[in-house]
């Protein structure tokens, strides 16, 4: 599809940014941007829209792109697998795009020393801004007022912090995304039974949103779901399949699971192991590699998706205009096994 007249203005494509702006800004590849551009076809229609806006708002001036000089951070918890690897690596597109100067590093989940280390040792290397996936904790509140207090720019990306100064948010309504995993699940489960909860641990403020969020729908809707157990899987596979497993053997009523975070891989693996996959329901977050094939064969009913590439082409234009951004919600996606392919 052209972009004509009528969709955006002729003195506005008169005016033509370069590709690699408005591909950082709509977090999309030059690709992408060129078929958008010259009406190649081949592109969703959602894309195509994602194009023309960032055109808009760019032309408009709303959004400077990076200064090369400036070198970002972006601070991530976990091992470099599920969400947090497809965050890392749409930081490393929308960077490349915007050609902007950008590191990704990594520390371990659920650790707020080694994250308030982190965020100092970036301040110290000369960061010019951090994006960062942020725990709720006295120790990493600090750090984080100390970045503002030094005029070094801080942006939250999937989970978020209050009361502490920083630029803004990136990243899904957490509550809402919690209620619509409750919606499906009411939906999905046709008896009464047992749930259980799997969530990477308390640190995460975008846990608990979830969380509570799933739990206050299926009260209203479906009280006779009852969630029997909380379970700390810390965003790993490996530990959320053992602890999965166990909840397996302890609650045989159990019909559904919700993963609040990562790991999901590995409930998924534990109820296929038990043969269990016909009867529990399981839902959880972010379709990618990782998630597919469980979600492909049925394992996994139906994932809360969010846009990793928009995530992080917003957070780099936020940093990059060092300027509060406006309320970023990204869209809440649902993905089913019967449209992965409109991702």
């Amino acid at each position: 599809m052209c972009l004509h007249q009528n969709r955006i203005p002729r003195n506005v494509l008169d005016r033509r940014p370069k590709v690699a702006d408005v591909a950082a800004r709509a977090g999309v590849s030059t690709a992408t941007v060129d078929r958008v551009i010259n009406g190649r076809g081949g592109v969703h229609q959602k894309t195509i829209a994602r194009v023309e806006e960032a055109i808009r708002e760019i032309v408009g001036g709303r959004l400077p792109a990076p200064d090369p000089a400036h070198r970002f951070d972006v601070v991530l918890s976990g091992e470099r697998g599920g969400g947090t690897k497809a965050l890392a690596d749409a930081f490393a597109r929308a960077a490349e795009n915007a050609g902007a100067n950008v590191e990704v590093s990594f520390v371990d989940t659920m650790n707020p020393d080694a994250l308030a280390e982190r965020l100092r040792a970036c301040a110290q290397r000369g960061s010019s801004g951090i994006a960062v996936q942020v725990l709720d904790h006295a120790l990493v509140r600090d750090a984080v007022a100390e970045l503002a207090g030094a005029n070094i720019r801080v942006v939250t990306v999937l989970t978020d912090i209050t009361g502490i100064d920083h630029l803004g948010y990136f990243g899904l309504d957490n509550r809402a995304a919690g209620r619509t995993a409750g919606f499906l699940m009411g939906r999905f489960c046709r008896g009464g039974g047992k749930l259980a909860v799997v969530w990477g641990g308390q640190l995460y403020r975008s846990h608990e949103e979830r969380e509570s969020g799933f739990r206050s729908v299926l009260r209203a809707a479906r009280p006779d779901l009852q969630s029997v157990e909380l379970i700390t899987g810390n965003d790993n596979p490996e530990m959320t399949f053992a602890r999965v497993r166990d909840a397996l053997d302890l609650h045989k009523d159990l019909i559904g699971i919700y993963c609040v975070g990562g790991g999901i891989a590995g409930a998924a693996d534990a109820i296929e192991r038990a043969g269990l996959a016909p009867q529990i329901v399981l839902i959880g977050h972010n379709y990618n590699p990782e998630t597919k094939p469980y979600l492909l064969s049925g394992t996994i009913h139906a994932l809360i998706h969010q846009d990793m590439d928009r995530i992080a082409a917003d957070a780099l234009a936020c940093l990059s205009a060092q300027k509060p951004a406006a309320a970023a919600r990204i869209p809440i996606e649902i993905i089913t096994r019967e449209n992965p392919m409109y991702r």
